[in-house]
């Protein structure tokens, strides 16, 4: 693998906390409320700082590093065995046609799915931590 794993792990908790927000993108604050802050922190949109860090983060990395991303995603969500990750690495490869960081973060359940990949592609013995 191009990633470490320290690297995976702090992207799925990334992750999970996007996955944990609402997705409103015409929410209207009320300036006289004292729960617009917590409102607005559990709400996402075009506007998220996480997102954004995220987006960012995915888009910083090598293709090599994107494509293996995305077959984490498809072993976790059980599309690929933990041992079939060299075969969903070349899937990726060859079936990507949009920016990865917008595909995975449409993606449902994105931090649990990472994961379990994560974990399946460890237990079956194919990762190398780099």
């Amino acid at each position: 693998m191009n990633m470490a794993e320290k690297s995976v792990r702090s992207l799925i908790l990334r992750a999970r906390a996007y996955d944990s927000k609402e997705q409103i993108d015409d929410f209207q604050s009320d300036p006289d409320s004292s729960e617009v802050d917590f409102v607005e922190s559990m709400l996402t949109g075009d506007r998220d700082p996480i997102r954004d860090e995220i987006k960012n983060w995915i888009d910083c990395l090598d293709e090599e590093s994107q494509v293996e991303l995305v077959a984490l995603y498809w072993i976790g969500r059980g599309d690929f065995d933990g041992s079939e990750f060299i075969a969903a690495v070349r899937e990726a490869l060859a079936r990507r046609s949009s920016p990865t960081a917008e595909y995975l973060l449409g993606a449902p359940m994105l931090g649990d799915y990472l994961e379990t990949g994560l974990d399946a592609v460890i237990e079956a013995g194919v990762f190398d931590d780099a």
